[in-house]
């Protein structure tokens, strides 16, 4: 995924969701588009139902306690 501020390549977390009575239940999850999308079509080919996307770019948080850079999505 590219990042239009800073214009560098940062990763992505796709998370896939069935939503039923308003509750979220997590079916997938992946850093790969490619295999996201894979994964979507075989379940709706399968179950005749969508899933709900969620794209969550990766953030790069400095923990002071450990002194170090932590990647978190």
């Amino acid at each position: 995924m590219l990042d239009i501020d800073s214009g560098k390549e940062i990763e992505a977390l796709y998370k896939l969701y069935k939503i039923k009575g308003g509750k979220k239940e997590e079916k997938f999850k992946t850093t790969d588009i490619a295999l996201a999308i894979k994964y979507h079509k075989w379940y709706t080919a399968r179950y005749k139902e969508g899933l709900y996307m969620e794209i969550l770019p990766e953030k790069q948080v400095y923990s002071w306690k450990e002194k170090k850079v932590i990647k978190e999505y």
